[in-house]
């Protein structure tokens, strides 16, 4: 990662003099000779560290540095001055607006010892920003390891389900097999996962999600439960070698036999306790699994039981996967009568399969894969029978490799963005675009944003790259006003876990304040679905930005809830109509009823009909006689990197004609 340095004074020479010195140390510096120029290089660059003079015309350093720590709290600033402005820097320095005093003339070797602790800090905090976001955003149990095997922070979720107190201190007391080769073992690069024995005996996978320089994250899962009748993971694996049951896997597997091997994962179980109670929970549990033990008896199949919630059943004596299915659903027949039905909650399961030879070619691999696949699949419809897929394991590693680099994308500078023109079919030109982001990362390449953005919403990463966004957007837009380009509106994405922070609208203020551009050029876009499920939520943070100047749009209409009838309490400002909508708008006259319905209501409650997905001249045509505005789509303008959309716009007359000339 570069390391950005802006050093600030109004005497050229020594601006000249510290920059040589400290460009030759290895860090990328940045200089200004006023507090105002320092401001307009930290809008576009956001330098980690900052060096400024204290005597300085018109704003000092002490204002300059006040403002730095209002609008770029993580920026670790320093005064650099004469001893005799040491009294009047020591009110900076407690307030904590000042991290260092550095004395002229200065001495190098201080100089660099001063500014490399002012960057470790900065990257320390850094750092626990990345923690803190992903201990409040996962619902997974995690916790963090240093090195010598001493834990660092653990998140509710790992404190309530693995029991750790305050004397919990290191992995040993956590997992007493676990000895100091293990804890190397953990912070080898290429390690993802080991499974460690805690006090109960109890299996736990350790998953890694986060690697740092100082620390590692480690997602913790239950594998299984000792539980005297049943068996373990180790047991069930050893079990299935020794034939000591009715037809032992490792017997089928020799004999060349097809088998299925599948998990059972009671969906719903956590919720169980917290809805009737501890007593009532257990006693429903017991229930289920007597009924387990029954029907593994009648379908003549073996069970084990992992823990609370996962149960694995050993099935050879089917003629199909067909078959299979269906004396899956012929097992769990008897939790749909009214004998579960009728108890105060739904019992509900996620089925997994692997089948032997094809999924595994062992006990072992055949339970790991299993499992896994169960927990990829935990989130889907209940009931449902989901074989292991090799290729949904690859993606989900691929999954946690984009997770872990995007947290680093923003310091690494591996964002970029593009912008995507839109037609105002009432003016006859481009008036508008949508920015749309983009990363680039050493390693993985252009990751698409179809791929990183889903991710990004699930782990958390959104908000912090969200604020990327609107604050790169905003400097993009200053830029082409100082040009002399100027467009009607600039749409931005906003996550709606971003809008949802507690902090999301001071934030927006104070990042907007530091740009002098009109803000009823930015537009805001907003799911419906999200809108719609947060409604009292919205309206509230909606209305602050719309009284700030700010339109807000409301995206991807018709694909959640397609209903008109809540838009009358939500201050949209812009209705944008899916692709879906309109990709048979040429020749059915029902689709074009519907589109030209949604934008005579949407006129009449004073929006703007936004058409997305438009790829046909034929498509135009009717959205032009439909009334729609504005329209965007391939048939205009992909989205493209700022250089050649700058070039596009700049062309005052960018008619139709001559945009699709371009494709």
């Amino acid at each position: 990662m570069i390391n950005k340095l802006l050093i600030v004074d109004d005497e050229v020479a020594i601006l000249r003099a510290l920059s040589r010195v400290l460009t030759r140390a290895g860090y990328q510096v940045f200089k200004a000779n006023s507090g105002e120029e320092a401001l307009s290089i930290m809008q576009q660059y956001a330098c980690h560290v900052v060096i400024s003079d204290f005597r300085m015309p018109i704003m000092n350093g002490a204002e300059l540095l006040g403002a730095i720590k209002d609008l770029y709290p993580d920026t670790i600033s320093m005064i650099l001055s004469g001893y005799t402005d040491f009294n009047s820097v020591v009110a900076l320095i407690n307030s904590g607006t000042a991290f260092r005093f550095l004395q002229k003339p200065w001495d190098e070797q201080a100089l660099f010892t001063e500014v490399k602790e002012a960057f470790s800090t900065y990257h320390n905090r850094s750092h626990q920003h990345q923690v803190n976001l992903l201990m409040s955003n996962t619902a997974e149990a995690l916790v963090e390891l240093h090195p010598n095997g001493q834990f660092g922070q653990v998140n509710g979720v790992a404190k309530q389900l693995f029991d750790f107190s305050q004397h919990t201190i290191l992995l040993s007391d956590a997992f007493p097999y676990c000895t100091d080769n293990c804890v190397n073992k953990l912070f080898e690069d290429d390690l993802q996962t080991v499974t460690l024995q805690n006090r109960q005996g109890k299996d736990v996978e350790l998953l890694l999600k986060i690697a740092t320089d100082n620390s590692r994250f480690f997602e913790l899962h239950f594998v299984n439960k000792n539980d005297g009748a049943v068996s373990n993971r180790k047991q069930l694996a050893a079990f299935l070698d020794q034939n000591e049951l009715i037809t032992t896997a490792d017997g089928l597997i020799k004999s060349n036999t097809h088998f299925a091997m599948i998990a059972i994962h009671l969906k719903n179980y956590n919720y169980w306790t917290d809805m009737m109670g501890l007593q009532a929970s257990e006693a429903l549990f017991a229930e289920i699994t007597s009924t387990m033990l029954s029907q593994s008896k009648q379908f003549q199949a073996s069970l084990s039981f992992l823990s609370d919630e996962h149960f694995v059943l050993l099935l050879d004596n089917y003629k199909s996967e067909l078959d299979l299915h269906k004396q899956l659903t012929d097992f769990i027949e008897p939790f749909n009568t009214s004998r579960f039905s009728d108890k105060s909650v739904h019992v509900e399961f996620v089925i997994t399969y692997c089948i032997a030879h094809e999924d595994g070619e062992s006990a072992q691999q055949l339970l790991n894969n299993v499992l896994m696949s169960n927990r990829l699949y935990r989130s889907s419809q209940s009931n449902f029978f989901m074989r292991y897929d090799a290729s949904m394991i690859e993606q989900k590693r691929n999954q946690l490799l984009i997770s872990k680099a995007l947290f680093h994308a923003v310091e690494n500078d591996e964002l970029f963005l593009h912008f995507q023109p839109k037609f105002d079919l009432n003016k006859g030109k481009i008036c508008s675009c949508e920015v749309l982001l983009r990363w680039n990362h050493p390693e993985l390449g252009n990751v698409s944003p179809g791929v990183f953005i889903p991710i990004a919403e699930q782990e958390g990463q959104i908000i912090e790259l969200g604020y990327w966004v609107i604050e790169s957007a905003c400097i993009a837009i200053s830029n082409w006003t100082k040009k002399g380009i100027n467009l009607d509106k600039v749409a931005i994405n906003v996550s709606g876990k971003q809008l949802s922070q507690i902090d999301f609208i001071p934030r927006v203020e104070a990042l907007l304040a530091r740009f002098d551009i009109d803000m009823s050029r930015l537009e805001f876009e907003l799911t419906e679905s999200w809108l719609v499920d947060n409604i009292e939520e919205s309206a509230e943070k909606l209305r602050r930005l719309k009284n700030a100047g700010i339109s807000i749009a409301m995206d991807d209409f018709g694909t959640g809830y397609s209903s008109l009838s809540y838009l009358s309490k939500l201050p949209i400002d812009v209705l944008k109509i899916d692709r879906s909508l309109i990709m048979d708008i040429v020749h059915n006259l029902n689709t074009q009823s519907m589109v030209g319905s949604i934008t005579r209501m949407a006129h009449e409650l004073g929006m703007q009909v936004v058409v997305e997905g438009v790829e046909q001249i034929e498509q135009i045509k009717v959205l032009e006689k439909l009334k729609c505005d504005v329209i965007q789509g391939f048939i205009i303008a992909r989205p493209q990197a700022e250089d050649h959309f700058t070039a596009l716009i700049s062309n005052a007359d960018v008619s139709i004609a001559s945009v699709m000339g371009k494709i």
